[in-house]
């Protein structure tokens, strides 16, 4: 078991960095449905020793954010995802998600969102998001 060789120095230093966190804003694409294996993995990780995943997250203000080529955003990921960090006990900001649906025409080429529409939500979601975690 890798675990028996120790926690690698990658995820010490994540646990640090989301120690002193004030909050968490995860972006995750969507795969077949899901989030991406080496996000589980990651979060699998921080939960080593067992039990060590409730301490690290529990209550730490959380949003979810993704894009994906497909057509209904990254409702199934972000799902997948909720349903993982509520076992941390992770305090969710629930007035929003932000799905980005056909990312592939969303963007240009610097990564900028090409749409308005999309611009605004995400100005709204990070707003709302800030409120949140300051509250």
């Amino acid at each position: 078991d890798l675990e028996d060789e120790g926690i690698p120095e990658a995820v010490t230093t994540l646990r640090e960095a989301i120690r002193s966190a004030d909050g968490l804003l995860i972006a995750t694409p969507e795969y077949n449905n899901g989030i991406p294996g080496v996000l589980k993995n990651g979060l699998d990780w921080l939960s080593r020793p067992s039990g060590e995943g409730g301490k690290l997250f529990g209550g730490k203000p959380t949003g979810l954010v993704g894009a994906t080529p497909g057509g209904f955003g990254t409702v199934q990921s972000q799902d997948a995802l909720l349903s993982v960090l509520r076992a941390f006990g992770n305090d969710f900001w629930m007035g929003g998600r932000l799905m980005v649906s056909r990312a592939q025409t969303a963007f240009d080429a610097q990564g900028r969102l090409v749409d308005d529409r999309l611009r605004e939500q995400l100005a709204q979601f990070m707003q709302g998001f800030v409120d949140f975690v300051g509250a």
